[in-house]
């Protein structure tokens, strides 16, 4: 299974989702559906493929389908979402994209967010041709503004492929990969790939793993047939003392193992993945509108 591949439960027949987050930061993830984000308030930072922009109020930003990304926002930071199905942008401009993701301010998407967001909660009769509408206006008047080019197989090179594949191996053998296996797995050197993995997810190796071991930990609480003891759940899960566990534990979640919420999710909301649940969103985001 490929780790950090997120599928969301979307609306029409076009697949769309919409959302408005405040503080929100998500993991390195990839998706089918194109993203487009639009900051209403703060700043926010997007990593894509291994690029790092710094976003204010007024910036949107495109994402296209399958390309690795993470966003984080400051404090108090408010970012709009719209996501959709690329083939809304093959008829409008065939093989074609902005030749930016960063776009300077333009107010109206704001404007078509709220219409869209509106449709998809309603959810009056047609409302899905009624959102393919707005979205198919929106993607051309952003096509009008900005300068295009011809999508190629470029921004998703050799390392993003193998970054992807790293991300599945790191799920599947979350117990026990370490940072050399990581380090060896892309063929880098152990001080490359510590640079590189920090780059483009926004957090060290140590950091990340911790997260995925936690969300194993967390499912193994919730699901506990075997009555396994919290010490066989730590260890279990990779880590090496009870005391690390523990510590790990309350910093991501706010509790103590033993003071898990029955049914808790580490993340903000659920959404589907191939073969478990895996949302790439952290809990220090705030879903204001979905």
């Amino acid at each position: 299974m490929l780790a950090n591949f997120e599928l969301r439960e979307n609306k029409g027949r076009d697949s769309v989702w919409a959302g408005r987050y405040e503080n929100l930061h998500n993991l390195p993830h990839w998706h089918m559906e194109c993203e487009l984000l639009y900051i209403e308030k703060g700043q926010v930072t997007v990593s894509l493929n291994n690029t790092v922009y710094e976003l204010k109020k007024g910036n949107a930003f495109f994402i296209d389908s399958r390309e690795i990304h993470y966003i984080k926002g400051s404090p108090s930071s408010i970012t709009e979402i719209i996501m959709f199905d690329s083939r809304i942008l093959e008829e409008i401009a065939p093989g074609h994209r902005p030749q930016h993701p960063q776009f300077s301010p333009h107010p109206f998407i704001a404007d078509y967010y709220r219409e869209i967001k509106k449709e998809l909660s309603l959810q009056e009769r047609y409302f899905d041709l009624r959102v393919r509408s707005l979205l198919t206006l929106l993607m051309l008047d952003i096509f009008r503004k900005e300068p295009l080019v011809h999508r190629g197989k470029s921004r998703d090179n050799t390392s993003m492929e193998n970054y992807k594949n790293l991300l599945g191996e790191i799920e599947e053998k979350c117990s026990y990969i370490t940072f050399e296996d990581a380090a060896a797995f892309m063929g880098l050197s152990k001080p490359y790939f510590s640079r590189f993995f920090k780059t483009v997810s926004g957090m060290t190796f140590s950091q990340y793993l911790n997260i995925i071991r936690l969300e194993k930990a967390i499912y193994l609480l919730n699901h506990n047939t075997r009555q396994l003891s919290i010490t066989d759940i730590a260890s279990c899960c990779g880590f090496d003392t009870i005391r690390h566990f523990n510590r790990v534990f309350r910093e991501l979640t706010g509790f103590s193992p033993r003071e898990l919420p029955e049914n808790y999710i580490l993340t903000s909301h659920s959404v589907k993945s191939m073969g478990k649940n895996f949302n790439p969103t952290l809990p220090s985001s705030l879903l204001l509108e979905d």
